[in-house]
């Protein structure tokens, strides 16, 4: 079953830079070669707005300050997930 990361395109994250966070995360997966395992989506208003850049991983909630936290957090999850998972 493939990873699912939904970031939040409304207008109040998108003013907050989730473009940049979606187009991040595009690059991520394509250097790491992740694509086949990772469906990444945009999607309109998560009901969170104020909290930061929304998105969700695998239907967890996430909010980030910024691209680089946005980043971090999702190179961390990709690698605690991948390790756990029965490939990795």
């Amino acid at each position: 079953m493939p990873i699912e990361i939904t970031v939040c395109v409304g207008s109040s994250c998108h003013v907050r830079g989730s473009r940049d966070v979606l187009k991040r995360f595009a690059e991520i997966l394509k250097a790491e070669r992740l694509e086949d395992e990772v469906v990444l989506v945009g999607s309109f208003c998560m009901e969170r707005c104020g909290e930061g850049t929304n998105w969700k991983f695998n239907g967890e909630d996430v909010s980030s300050g910024s691209v680089e936290a946005a980043e971090e957090t999702l190179r961390r999850r990709l690698a605690e997930t991948l390790k756990n998972s029965p490939k990795g």
